[in-house]
């Protein structure tokens, strides 16, 4: 407790009048003038006068004041008299300076916290300006004069009292544990914030461990998933550290379980789950526990020879001869491939990725295109890059995604001039994004055009369409498991021109299209698991040409065209939705650009409409049209390198080498960093080395 001080004499006051009469008829004596910080004291003779000039009266002071005119006033000045706010600069931080001195000289001071080995006294209305948990214990008992806190270290205490009076504190990663108990203890969020953005600050492959155990002890979740990102995006680096080898069977396992793990290849995964294996003998045992989660039937055939099967645990350990045994298999079975995927299937951190197939050129019309190209968004605007060739020209083909894989069926291999379908193919081609390979496939039993494609329960249906024979109403699905194509049940009338997609029920809605010479309405649902056709609600406009996609649950039909009053052909800018639940359509914003034999695929929640050809201006058109279901709008998107009309579109999840880049951590250690991380490795890490607490 502080000593009372002595309370300082005051002089006694003279009379008013006295001092007013002194002030206007004496002249100043020789006053000293004395600053001390930025206030200014008077002093006359060595004797204050603070006392004296307070006593002045303000109605006295005011009469001298010289009459004034009122003001005239224009807009934005500030007029003479009327006066203005004045603000002190720094104010806040002189008034917690004063504070902070004033609890160093224990002035004021009616709280004493008493920590392990430490006592802090502090003032009530400073320390519980900041923490939650002091505010409601003084709220309780406002005359509480010591408050134990054993669990606290006397630094964390003591930190949390310098940012309670400074707003600053001095942090590292071998004080941080004792401030981050402390202001989670305390309930002080703004400081727990700045402990956090410290932690983030600091993470790399040599302190990414310690910081994701003092996140996980404390509840710091956004850490902990930083510290988790950061080890599964520069894996390979931190594998050259010592914690690498400290990991358990457990933590090392769920790493390489996890699909978003960056690795240069799947060999890499094989090779660092060796490298763990071998640093103990002990760990033998669990070899074919821990390579299940290497993914080898990503690795194509020839390496899988000449990395893996000679390492002699792949031969010589049972379980691990099984992996070895199953993932050969699954290359030389490749029409079994549909009915074996699995998780040791998918390749590592692909990320769903916008595709156009085939098509014809505006500038090269002669000439069908084989190019399969992918949307690249890595550069601020998207960009179009080679992905691979189609094995041959294609052109108002169908496409779909199953399995992983990418189909493209049918359509037209050259140009016709009269559109008479008489080159119509029965092609079916499948293209693996894992190993960038083509596949030739049984041949649909039709030759097919201006028809549609849907995947559904596992298989593939070719619906409708024509060719040199005229319009088809037949069905037919093809079976990945013995690469043969089924007849199914047809329509009830051929249809060509038509658009299909897949609800969430496995049916598959068949949209307008052209029968009996005319656009139609019409819709019609077939249900894969009777094998039957039936009629739903007719849209509102008559289409063909146009495309549909599953998105939400929902179908969106767009684009296409109709004839106009005169017989001619006319763009549809309207856009319908079909709702499975209630069985009807509604309307959704228009088409900026009427197309028709676009290409249409659902992405990220969005709708990405390709291309085609646009019967207002007779022009081939390159434009890319998203629409966002959320705000029930479109926008204009990169176009595509060239105007195209009977492209196809898709998603089709990438692996690494051609998906969207991942950001970059500010820590992840560049190339020519790299050979330093793996000298520091070898030295003592900043903070304790532990092992991951999840």
């Amino acid at each position: 407790m502080m000593a009372p001080k002595k309370k300082a004499s005051r002089q006694k006051k003279a009379p008013t009048d006295a001092i007013s009469e002194a002030a206007v008829e004496s002249p100043p004596a020789s006053l000293k003038v004395e600053r001390r910080g930025d206030g200014v004291v008077v002093v006359e003779g060595g004797v204050k006068k603070i006392e004296q000039m307070a006593a002045l009266d303000i109605a006295q002071l005011n009469s001298l004041n010289l009459p004034l005119p009122p003001p005239v006033i224009k807009p934005g000045e500030r007029g003479l008299g009327l006066g203005s706010e004045l603000t002190r600069p720094l104010h806040g931080n002189a008034l917690l300076e004063e504070l902070s001195k004033m609890r160093q000289e224990k002035f004021l001071t009616d709280l004493e916290l008493g920590s392990k080995t430490k006592t802090f006294d502090v003032h009530k209305l400073v320390i519980s300006s900041v923490s939650q948990y002091f505010r409601e214990i003084l709220a309780k008992d406002p005359n509480m004069k010591r408050l134990e806190l054993p669990s606290l270290s006397p630094l964390g205490l003591a930190n949390v009292i310098t940012f309670a009076y400074l707003g600053r504190v001095h942090m590292s990663l071998y004080t941080i544990g004792c401030t981050v108990s402390a202001a989670a203890t305390l309930q002080i969020p703004q400081l727990l914030k700045m402990c956090m953005d410290f932690l983030l600050a600091e993470l790399n492959v040599q302190t990414c461990v310690y910081i994701w155990n003092i996140a996980a002890a404390y509840g710091l979740l956004p850490v902990c998933e930083a510290a988790r990102r950061f080890v599964l995006d520069n894996f390979v680096q931190f594998s050259e550290t010592p914690l690498f080898t400290q990991l358990t069977l457990e933590q090392i396992s769920a790493f390489l379980q996890d699909d978003t793990l960056v690795l240069p290849s799947e060999v890499t995964a094989f090779q660092l789950a060796q490298k763990w294996l071998d640093f103990d003998a002990t760990r033998h045992p669990h070899a074919g526990e821990l390579l299940s989660h290497v993914r080898f039937e990503t690795i194509p055939a020839s390496e899988l020879v000449s990395q893996i099967q000679p390492v002699p645990r792949m031969m010589m350990d049972p379980q691990c001869h099984r992996l070895l045994v199953d993932a050969m298999n699954y290359h030389l079975l490749p029409y079994q491939q549909n009915t074996l995927q699995s998780r040791r299937t998918q390749v590592r951190a692909s990320q769903q990725t916008l595709l156009t197939i085939g098509g014809r050129p505006s500038l090269t019309e002669r000439a069908l295109s084989r190019e399969v190209l992918w949307r690249d968004p890595r550069e601020g605007g998207a960009t179009w890059r080679h992905l691979t060739q189609l094995p041959a020209k294609s052109f108002n083909q169908c496409v779909a995604v199953m399995d992983g894989f990418l189909y493209v069926a049918g359509g037209e291999d050259q140009n016709d001039a009269r559109n008479q379908a008489k080159h119509a193919v029965s092609t079916l081609s499948r293209y693996d994004p894992r190993f960038n390979t083509w596949l030739h496939l049984a041949s649909m039993r039709q030759r097919r055009t201006h028809f549609s494609l849907a995947a559904s329960g596992g298989r593939l249906f070719a619906i409708g369409g024509r060719n040199v024979e005229g319009l088809l109403a037949t069905t037919e699905s093809y079976v990945p498991s013995s690469n043969t194509w089924q007849m199914r049940a047809p329509m009830e009338a051929p249809r060509c021109c038509h658009s299909s997609a897949t609800l969430p029920s496995g049916d598959i809605l068949v949209t307008g299209g052209y029968i009996n010479c005319a656009y139609s309405r019409s819709v019609a649902c077939y249900s894969v698991e009777t094998d039957t056709w039936s009629e739903k609600v007719s849209m509102e406009t008559p289409r063909g040409w146009h495309c549909s996609a599953t998105l939400g649950g929902k179908v969106y039909v767009v684009g296409g065209s109709q004839l106009g009053p005169s017989g001619e052909r006319v763009d549809v800018l309207s856009m319908e939705v079909f709702s499975p639940e209630s069985g009807t359509w509604s309307r959704a914003a228009p088409l900026r650009l009427g197309v028709s034999t676009a290409g249409l695929s659902s992405m990220d929640n969005k709708l990405f409409l390709l291309g085609g050809w646009n019967e207002a201006e007779k022009r081939y058109k390159a434009a890319v049209q998203k629409y966002d279901p959320a705000t029930d709008s479109w926008s204009m998107g990169e176009g595509l390198p060239e105007p195209t009309v009977g492209v196809s579109c898709c998603a089709l999840s990438l692996p690494p080498r051609h998906a969207p880049r991942r950001q970059q951590h500010r820590n992840t250690p560049s190339e020519d960093q790299q050979q330093v991380v793996k000298n520091r490795s070898r030295e003592n890490s900043v903070a304790p080395a532990q092992t991951i607490k999840t």
